[in-house]
């Protein structure tokens, strides 16, 4: 599954902007990223945010508009596992053609697919951001603004807007013979040189400005506005997923700044860098690690709840201790009901063995 290298596109699988002979090493260090961490990832992810899910539905959280949020971020985490991660793993193990270099038509329609899933994920961060900003520093317009329909609203605009600015890649992509799907680039067409960096622009850059800015405003609040002494009467569950919220949205911004300054490098460094071999060897090296790193964004969201919220700890706990008691009562009534018939039988045993 190739991409608009160097664009800031985080997801993809880097493909370095050199031509060089890949030795020993770098294979194997190819195999190791391609067909070992994918599992272990996609193992991990699913597991986590399935929890978060099951977490999220429960009564603290059912009418919280961050809660809404967490359960459509913790579904976006799994479509990109399985859409980019799992098919590039079948692929690499199966060793078959990817789904978007089986046709052309295929190609483009999996370009748009896989960017409008899988870039939800960082405009839902900044939606979760701008929740809990209006929550801290505007805690009267709270009640219209951080509403569990307002959280809906977002949601489809979110999907709506990365629609819009995903549906180039119908027209942009191709299906190239014997290398596979890639942006096809003529010299004279600007849409095709510009367009890249647009949506990248709002892929990444802008979103991770966002949250910047927003992490700032909100400790910011945290700190002199002092939220749970002025505004008792708000749901102590908001408050404290405020913390989650920026826990979150920084490791956000932490794994995937990395991976995005790699593409821009991978796209602009200067060609007198291709005559130093070594060189050219550790930005493949780098490219590999920052690309993974972007990817634990997708496997963290439970541990983060788990951290920073108070609240969420007690409900996975009630919920994992209800299910327990659930099947201890389920075995002992199965108990009882197997002593009860024993019980019978034996008395019918007697009854027929016992002399007149």
């Amino acid at each position: 599954m190739t991409g608009e290298n160097g664009t800031g596109v985080i997801y993809d699988r880097p493909k370095p902007n050199f031509p060089y002979q890949p030795s020993q090493e770098l294979q194997n260090l190819d195999n190791i990223f391609q067909i070992y961490i994918p599992p272990v990832m996609i193992v991990l992810g699913s597991i986590g945010n399935l929890l978060t899910l099951a977490v999220m539905k429960r009564k603290s959280f059912q009418n919280a508009s961050i809660g809404f949020y967490l359960i459509a971020y913790a579904i976006s985490c799994l479509l990109t596992l399985y859409l980019l991660l799992g098919s590039e793993w079948l692929t690499k193990i199966l060793k078959v053609k990817g789904i978007d270099e089986r046709a052309d038509w295929m190609c483009r329609l999996w370009q748009f697919i896989v960017r409008v899933f899988s870039y939800s994920g960082i405009w839902f961060v900044v939606a979760m951001l701008i929740d809990r900003y209006i929550v801290i520093w505007h805690p009267k317009r709270a009640n219209a603004l951080s509403s569990k329909f307002m959280a809906k609203f977002v949601v489809v605009i979110i999907f709506v807007g990365l629609v819009v600015i995903s549906i180039h890649a119908m027209w942009t992509y191709e299906l190239m013979p014997n290398s596979g799907c890639y942006m096809f680039h003529r010299e004279d067409d600007i849409h095709a040189m510009i367009w890249p960096w647009v949506s990248a622009g709002f892929y990444s850059y802008i979103p991770l400005m966002l949250v910047f800015v927003f992490n700032v405003l909100i400790l910011t609040g945290l700190c002199l506005k002092r939220p749970w002494k002025m505004h008792q009467s708000q749901e102590n569950t908001s408050l404290l997923l405020s913390y989650t919220t920026i826990g979150l949205s920084m490791l956000y911004f932490i794994l995937v700044l990395p991976a995005t300054v790699m593409n821009i490098v991978n796209i602009t460094y200067p060609p007198s860098w291709l005559q130093n071999q070594e060189l050219m060897v550790q930005i493949h090296k780098a490219m590999y690690a920052t690309h993974y790193m972007a990817w634990l964004n997708t496997t963290i969201l439970f541990h983060v709840c788990i951290v920073f919220s108070r609240t969420f700890r007690k409900e996975f706990w009630e919920m994992l201790t209800s299910s327990l008691c659930l099947r201890h009562r389920s075995r002992i009534y199965e108990l009882q009901t197997a002593s009860c018939s024993s019980g019978a039988q034996l008395e019918e045993t007697c009854a027929e063995s016992t002399p007149l």
